[in-house]
């Protein structure tokens, strides 16, 4: 089963401080997370995302693996690690064009954060 835990904070140094605390308690074996991502909003408005792992990186790697495999089949792998790497990258990179929590009547499904305050979401996966 996975749980979705966001929690707020009034400032973002309280959040990164949380995020911290949770990969050591993690490196205890005190829980098991697949995934910590602080958000935080400026003053302007706009919305960033500072995760723990590099989603576009890792699709990235992996899209070059299975790339180049499939190139070994074709003959060509250093075309098929290419292709595989920007398909991994673009398929895995954050998408800035669509709003993240919106309903269908455009109005966001939670309360927005006051600009300058950050919440750290984690999603942990337990068996």
């Amino acid at each position: 089963m996975a749980d979705l835990i966001a929690v707020a904070f009034d400032d973002e140094s309280k959040a990164f401080d949380m995020r911290g605390e949770m990969v050591r308690m993690q490196k205890d074996y005190l829980l098991d997370m697949e995934d910590v991502v602080v958000v935080t909003r400026d003053a302007e408005g706009k919305v960033k995302l500072h995760q723990a792992v590099n989603l576009t990186a890792a699709g990235a790697v992996g899209g070059s693996f299975w790339g180049l495999l499939i190139g070994l089949l074709f003959l060509n792998p250093l075309l098929g690690l290419a292709v595989g790497a920007g398909a991994g990258s673009s398929a895995s990179a954050p998408r800035t064009s669509r709003p993240a929590c919106r309903s269908r009547r455009g109005r966001s499904r939670w309360p927005r954060p006051a600009a300058g305050n950050a919440s750290c979401a984690s999603r942990n996966s337990g068996s």
